[in-house]
């Protein structure tokens, strides 16, 4: 794997590795919801429950050509500011390695001997690139800066919530009250779209274990199948120390 893909496969885990993990607690069934204001109850919900998550993950990376790559990875992260992404190749050698604790980042590809370490502040935004190396926006949640704006769409409410970092999109569907698909804007671009699906309770909550992702203007396509949810336990601080 070339680290461009690497990276632009890192880049579609990390959408998906911590958002989904701060559901609402899961129904017996699924519950139909009936107004603007549950919709934006259920996606405000999910940003206050879990402090700290770990993952693994099962992932193909599906190429414009036709032709797939699978590989396995994981993740740890610590609110506010704390992440560290493991991707690995042929399901046990670290192929990309990158780690956010406060300001500062590194990232690592064991395989090619390949290390960058700096500080998210000494790059001006206008000069970084719409994700870049600053993957914080994708896995830790910026306080909103307006309050959210929900508009009726037929089978499901659209859920728009504002933040200095940008914006994203969750649309929640009536009939179940699952968040089934978020798209993420960057500077009023439209940089990823998310579908969720396979919803199964872990601890209470309900979290999806199937996930696909789209970079849109791209061909090619991510799917994911997390393995193993572990919400609210003791992490070390020392896998974010660099």
């Amino acid at each position: 794997m070339k680290p461009s893909q690497k990276l632009l496969l890192a880049v579609l885990f990390a959408a998906t590795a911590c958002r989904p993990a701060v559901r609402p607690p899961a129904p017996a069934g699924p519950v139909a919801i009936q107004s603007e204001a549950q919709a934006a109850a259920i996606v405000a919900a999910r940003d206050v429950d879990a402090r700290t998550l770990r993952a693994t993950f099962k992932l193909v990376v599906h190429r414009a050509d036709g032709s797939e790559e699978a590989t396995r990875g994981a993740v740890v992260v610590a609110r506010p500011d704390r992440l560290r992404l493991q991707i690995f190749s042929f399901g046990v050698v670290t192929a990309y390695d990158y780690t956010a604790n406060g300001d500062r980042y590194r990232i690592r590809e064991p395989l090619s001997g390949g290390q960058r370490i700096g500080r998210f502040s000494d790059v001006a935004a206008d000069e970084r690139e719409a994700l870049g190396d600053d993957l914080r926006p994708l896995f830790l949640s910026a306080v909103p800066s307006e309050a959210a704006t929900v508009r009726d769409s037929g089978d499901r409410y659209l859920v728009t919530v504002q933040s200095s970092r940008g914006r994203r999109v969750a649309e929640v569907a009536k009939r179940s009250g699952a968040i089934v698909r978020e798209t993420v804007f960057v500077r009023d671009v439209p940089e990823l779209v998310i579908d969720y699906g396979d919803f199964r309770e872990v601890d209470g909550v309900s979290m999806p274990f199937a996930v696909d992702v789209r970079v849109p203007g791209r061909r090619g396509a991510l799917s994911i199948v997390v393995t193993h949810y572990e919400r609210n336990v003791s992490v070390d601080g020392a896998l974010f120390e660099f």
